[in-house]
């Protein structure tokens, strides 16, 4: 991975076999947001409308606002005439005519951040988690881990493991949407490497037809601002570079 860079304004261009990850605060100001709203499709609007809370709306409103202005930049379509739609495997794709590129991307958030990943021809998946958050981490691993994944993370010291779950979950959450399936592919039917090891995508369970090296992974190291968090970066065939941009 490259060492993060303060995003610029301006249209954004992209190379074959590269992907750029944007890293975004959502905790933003309020004009932001009152900029932001405009942007969303009806869909979008009323599905903020129905968080009860003002923060997780706030934070929905941010991300999706975030999202469409930054595709904006790579389509030069404006952001607030960008159609989403979904493929047959329930996967969102930018509906774009033919003089803009047909750019691939991925949305992830946790907390107060949210994570975009953009490329041109590779599919990907990302996913970003707050580390901090309070849950049973040890019985989602009992649940929803492979036999061998839980295994490797409570053989570590105690006081890795909880670290370790969260790389992990990133890991199966990432390959989970890079796939395309997202919650209709079980994160127990795959293995994927934990910490310390490098992400890896290791293998199918009781499937020996899928063909697992056409999968990449990275994990995504965070700057300082966002140290509480992790994040992994799962792709489809080569490729060549990743940039990180920071949008503050």
């Amino acid at each position: 991975m490259n060492e993060w860079k303060t995003a610029s304004d301006g249209p954004l261009k992209l190379n074959s076999n590269e992907i750029d990850i944007w890293l975004f605060h959502l905790n933003t100001s309020p004009p932001r947001i009152k900029h932001f709203y405009p942007l969303l499709s009806d869909d979008e609007k009323e599905r903020s409308e129905k968080f009860i809370n003002f923060i997780h709306r706030k934070r929905f409103i941010a991300s999706h606002g975030f999202m469409r202005s930054t595709l904006s930049r790579y389509t030069g379509i404006p952001a607030e005439k960008l159609v989403f739609k979904k493929a047959d495997n329930g996967k969102p794709f930018l509906a774009i005519d033919n003089n803009s590129p047909a750019i691939r991307f991925n949305l992830s958030h946790s907390h107060n951040m949210a994570l975009l990943g953009v490329c041109l021809e590779n599919e990907l998946g990302v996913d970003i988690e707050y580390m901090e958050r309070k849950n049973d981490w040890r019985g989602i691993i009992k649940r929803f881990f492979t036999d061998v994944e839980q295994t490797s993370i409570f053989s570590l010291a105690d006081d890795q493991q909880q670290n370790a779950f969260f790389k992990t979950w990133t890991r199966k959450e990432a390959h989970m949407k890079v796939t395309g399936q997202g919650l209709r592919l079980s994160p127990t039917q795959f293995t994927v490497s934990t910490p310390p090891d490098k992400p890896q995508l290791i293998s199918y369970i009781k499937d020996d037809t899928v063909d697992i090296n056409q999968w990449s992974m990275s994990d995504i190291e965070m700057p300082e601002l966002a140290n509480q968090y992790c994040a992994c970066l799962s792709y489809q065939g080569i490729i060549n570079r990743i940039n990180q941009y920071i949008c503050i």
